[in-house]
């Protein structure tokens, strides 16, 4: 954490006539915010800016990403400038807005273990069953003296293979791997097994922006770097704050603080249930591939195993 030095020109602020006072200047280096496909840490981080200024009624919020003014024609979003006066915001709406999250993640965990369940008997079942066949066709008694040809060999090796294969994919629906809000950002760009069905999930969500998104969120991009945004607008209240004198400025700027920080609950909501049902989304695609291609192979194993001990000696 860092704070810039007095060297950004009041000119290039969209109300410097109005808004002449300058109340703080935050600078952070983090991330940018933007989807990507593997690329290292380093490159991943920009340098973020954020300038509050006030007229003495109003206080205005400017952003800089690598030194540059923010742009709303390249971004294709604009953050709020005027954060005071805003909405009016109580902290009662906060904590719902936290328990409305919470229960969500809840009632997901809920769903997954019951799939956890679901599969481990399925799992059992199908190993259970491939043993009994595979004792029933060629007793242990009788396995010593028997001689297998180059054929049958090849048999029981396709089968085993295939029952292999058949609880890997079970496995991939016990034990997911977790997914984060960059693998649903990033889905379009990447190309990693089962992010087809986060970019299904993506496009869902971009599509329907009255839905899952708050109010001037376009994607989940702006999502993400709103949240940056508005982290930054709160430690540049704080400064700001400690700096105020008079009570008027110090009520307004405390005014602010507690509805930009009502409104970085909100986007933290938003993204953790993106983020749920994202994870929903992966282990559905996971289940729909061992439902079939587990079903499909553990049929063509039981088939060769069978077909294996019944082959003639050779």
């Amino acid at each position: 954490m860092s704070v810039l030095a007095d060297t950004i020109d009041h000119a290039t602020l969209h109300d410097a006539e109005q808004l002449k006072h300058r109340l703080a200047v935050y600078q952070l280096q983090t991330s940018d915010g933007m989807p990507h496909r593997g690329r290292r840490a380093s490159q991943k981080e920009a340098c973020w800016v954020v300038v509050l200024s006030t007229d003495g009624d109003q206080i205005r919020r400017d952003i800089w990403i690598d030194h540059n003014a923010w742009k709303a024609d390249r971004a294709r979003w604009q953050p709020e400038g005027m954060i005071w006066p805003t909405w009016p915001s109580r902290p009662a709406d906060e904590v719902a807005s936290s328990d409305a999250a919470l229960s969500g993640v809840q009632e997901y965990w809920t769903q997954s273990g019951n799939r956890l369940r679901d599969s481990s008997k399925w799992m059992a079942t199908v190993v259970g069953a491939a043993m009994a066949t595979l004792i029933g066709t060629s007793p242990l008694t009788l396995i010593k003296g028997h001689h297998f040809g180059t054929s049958a060999v090849i048999l029981g090796a396709t089968g085993l293979l295939s029952l292999g294969i058949t609880l890997f994919l079970i496995l991939q629906v016990m034990r997911p791997e977790a997914v984060s809000f960059t693998d649903i950002q990033s889905a379009k760009v990447r190309r990693r097994p089962f992010h087809h069905a986060l970019r299904r999930w993506q496009v869902t969500v971009e599509s329907h922006q009255d839905l899952y998104l708050p109010c001037g969120v376009r994607c989940l991009t702006s999502l993400r770097q709103s949240m940056i945004i508005e982290k930054m607008t709160l430690i540049a209240l704080a400064m700001a704050y400690e700096q105020a004198a008079g009570h008027r400025v110090r009520d307004d700027l405390h005014e602010a603080e507690a509805a930009r920080a009502l409104r970085l609950a909100e986007l933290r909501s938003a993204a953790a249930r993106i983020t749920t049902i994202g994870e929903y989304y992966a282990l559905k695609s996971r289940s729909t591939w061992a439902t079939y291609g587990g079903s499909l192979c553990g049929l063509i194993g039981t088939a060769s195993i069978i077909a294996a001990f019944a082959w003639p000696p050779a």
